[in-house]
């Protein structure tokens, strides 16, 4: 579904992406962790085809991300790290904006979502609170059941329990319509959780991927500390 093959974006000596490799198949999760500053987000925005690589290729299920964005945009789904909604729409009305962009939604199901999340989408999203505008963005990015979907952070501001259907939601997906994930989060124990393999960066590189064959998250957290030192260990 997804192959990266010495994929390089570089704005310094360390800042950008550098000679990145990575695939993942349909169905899969990619769990990318690191600390603030190590390249996750520009990894995202070249996948997603907001902006061009210096060097190297991305295939999304055949697609070039750059010359093939609508295409790509026709079977996927985004959650921003910083959400950017229209305030003076109600949930319902952004919501309903956002189907008409995505013909093959399925309205029952964006009913189903506004239930599982518990959200009055009468209320101007102006008015909404961090989390419920975060409940709006992750409706808006899996309404149309997608087959690709990229996670920034995207359970912030969400409270425990709807971290739950949350979670809940993915597995959802994983399962009946085996959507490939790749999810960024400082949450590490949310991350485990959800994927199927991690990749850890550090500075721009991609220093490890490899498949999470347990959930044991100590364990997990001492690799992570293994490669970015204890002070940057979540």
């Amino acid at each position: 579904m997804i192959q990266i093959t010495n994929l390089t974006k570089k704005y310094g000596e360390k800042v950008g992406n550098f000679d990145i490799n990575l695939s993942l198949k349909e169905g899969e999760t990619l769990g990318i962790v690191g600390p603030n500053g190590a390249g996750k987000t520009t990894l995202i925005r070249q996948l997603l085809g907001f902006i061009h690589s210096t060097s190297g290729n991305i295939t999304i299920n055949g697609f070039d991300p750059w010359k093939k964005r609508e295409e790509i945009m026709k079977f996927t789904g985004y959650v921003a790290g910083e959400i950017s909604l229209y305030d003076t729409f109600t949930g319902l009305q952004y919501l309903k904006l956002v189907a008409k962009l995505k013909p093959e939604t399925e309205w029952d199901f964006v009913e189903k979502l506004i239930k599982h999340f518990e959200i009055d989408v009468t209320k101007k999203i102006k008015k909404m609170s961090k989390g419920m505008k975060q409940k709006i963005a992750v409706i808006a990015a899996v309404m149309n059941k997608p087959r690709f979907l990229v996670l920034d952070e995207p359970t912030s501001g969400l409270d425990p329990v709807m971290q739950d259907r949350f979670n809940e939601l993915i597995f959802k997906l994983k399962k009946e319509h085996k959507t490939t994930i790749i999810i960024c989060s400082h949450i590490f124990e949310e991350v485990i959780k959800l994927s199927s393999h991690i990749g850890f960066i550090k500075e721009g590189k991609l220093i490890e991927q490899y498949e999470v064959e347990d959930k044991d998250i100590e364990k997990l957290n001492q690799k992570f500390q293994s490669i970015f030192g204890k002070a940057d260990a979540l």
